[in-house]
């Protein structure tokens, strides 16, 4: 019972981080010209929350996971 938290911790931040993959490239096209390629679209680095929280959350459940073991 005690183990429930970490583990939706590690699977809610690892989730978070798996969204966040297929949120960056939303928006962006690239075009292959022979040995020229063209990407289309901005630079968005409004992905990054997506890691660190997902990874906090992820060290966290892992954490509380070896924790709770000893």
């Amino acid at each position: 019972m005690k183990n429930i938290v970490p583990i939706l911790l590690l699977v809610g931040g690892i989730a978070i981080i798996l969204f966040g993959t297929m949120r960056k490239d939303e928006g962006q096209a690239d075009i292959d010209l022979g040995t020229t390629e063209i990407s289309i679209g901005k630079s968005d680095a409004s992905f990054w929350p997506y890691f660190i929280v997902g990874g906090v959350a992820a060290a966290a459940g892992l954490v509380m996971l070896v924790k709770g073991r000893k």
